[in-house]
């Protein structure tokens, strides 16, 4: 009897273990797609080409195994942006987040002159890191948290 109590006592310590620390899910372009479609964001929203990604996150074309971005048609309006990055590594991850928050705070900058009511949404941008990946959200402050969250449940 005092075996089947350790037995039992053992199988469940090892059923609560995996959600003890367990890893986060890596973000894949289709979740772009999911924060669009869960109206976290003003407006149009246009998917753009890998030229304009290469160039704006600095990444290097050999780090890049996946990606996807989408902006707010009406820039001069709307700073709005979702874009998911799957890198080769977690160093090129870690150098396009940096990039992502230097685009961000350039965005800050910019919109300052041109659209200060898009300013809200920067500050509030969603960046984000897990193994590989990189999400960059700007959207509605008051729905992107939430529909972030929901992306991996």
């Amino acid at each position: 009897m005092k075996q089947l109590k350790s037995i039992l006592l053992l199988a469940l310590m090892l059923a609560l273990l995996p959600s003890c620390g367990t890893a986060e899910t890596p973000y894949t372009v289709s979740d772009a797609k999911a924060l669009i479609d869960a109206g976290a964001f003003d407006g149009d929203m246009q998917q753009v080409q890998g030229s304009f990604v290469t160039m704006v996150y600095g990444v290097d074309d050999r780090s890049l195994t996946d990606f996807v971005s989408y902006q707010a048609a009406n820039t001069s309006v709307s700073a709005d942006e979702v874009t998911v990055l799957v890198l080769t590594d977690e160093e090129a991850a870690r150098t396009a987040e940096e990039a992502c928050h230097k685009r961000v705070e350039s965005q800050i900058e910019n919109c300052r002159l041109y659209s200060p009511a898009a300013i809200p949404n920067l500050e509030a941008a969603v960046i984000d890191r897990v193994g590989n990946t990189v999400l960059l959200a700007v959207g509605n402050p008051d729905r992107l948290p939430d529909a972030v969250k929901s992306l991996h449940k």
